[in-house]
């Protein structure tokens, strides 16, 4: 029985195909790895995670579906797990933005030999465009899945100089204003609700990080909802 993959994983299995070799950091169950095998899109995996049983769990599965020569099973932290030049690409998803950016800043021989980075930040998305931009990567696709409330961003980036030219882009996603993706529109309204909640939280306190956040959410609410109004005409 093949593995069926959540619109996330779909998302990001596209984003990875072309590449032959490649390491799934933080793999969990092992659905990716098993599901890029099984759709010959790619030839070899390391499922790597930090703790022993989701390993177990995706061991298991890759046992099930007789994937043990093309999908072999590391415990480890980050790209602690690899060689240099050993695999083509990483996949890092379902992770914070601030961990995948300290991951690949904390083996630096790994990560510069990489040929393609497929990231899926839950958060810090900001921050992690910003770092790309700074160490040497080269965004070439944004991508956007939605499941229920939330739209989860994904990131391709590849060795190469990058500038953005407009400070959302960091927010939105590279170029964001020439992607016309359906799901720009639904994740603006996201970043929205959830700036609002900060400004709910800090409306009124005295402290001079809370007016600090108050200020500058409610200025993020101000430019989303601009460009929410561009996209809508």
């Amino acid at each position: 029985m093949k593995i069926k993959l959540s619109p996330r994983l779909e998302v990001i299995a596209d984003c990875v195909a072309g590449a032959k070799l490649i390491a799934d950091i933080g793999t969990d169950h092992g659905y990716l790895p098993v599901y890029l095998v099984e759709n010959a899109m790619v030839s070899r995996v390391i499922a790597s995670d930090t703790n022993w049983q989701p390993l177990k769990k995706a061991e298991k599965i890759i046992n099930e579906q007789q994937l043990q020569k093309q999908i072999e099973t590391r415990l480890g932290s980050g790209l602690s797990v690899l060689k240099p030049g050993e695999v083509e690409a990483v996949v890092m998803a379902g992770m914070g933005g601030l961990l995948i950016r300290d991951l690949l800043e904390a083996q630096p021989e790994v990560a510069r030999q990489l040929k393609k980075l497929v990231l899926q930040p839950m958060n810090n998305q900001a921050v992690l465009r910003k770092y790309l931009e700074a160490t040497g990567f080269r965004i070439i696709r944004e991508d956007l899945a939605r499941e229920g409330d939330r739209v989860y961003e994904v990131i391709v980036a590849v060795p190469g100089k990058m500038i953005m030219t407009n400070p959302l882009e960091y927010e939105l996603g590279f170029e964001f204003y020439t992607s016309k993706h359906p799901l720009l529109l639904p994740l603006i309204e996201r970043k929205i609700f959830l700036e609002q909640q900060i400004v709910l939280n800090t409306e009124g306190k005295i402290t001079a990080v809370a007016k600090k956040q108050w200020q500058e959410s409610s200025l993020f609410i101000e430019k989303l909802n601009e460009v929410k109004r561009c996209l809508s005409n």
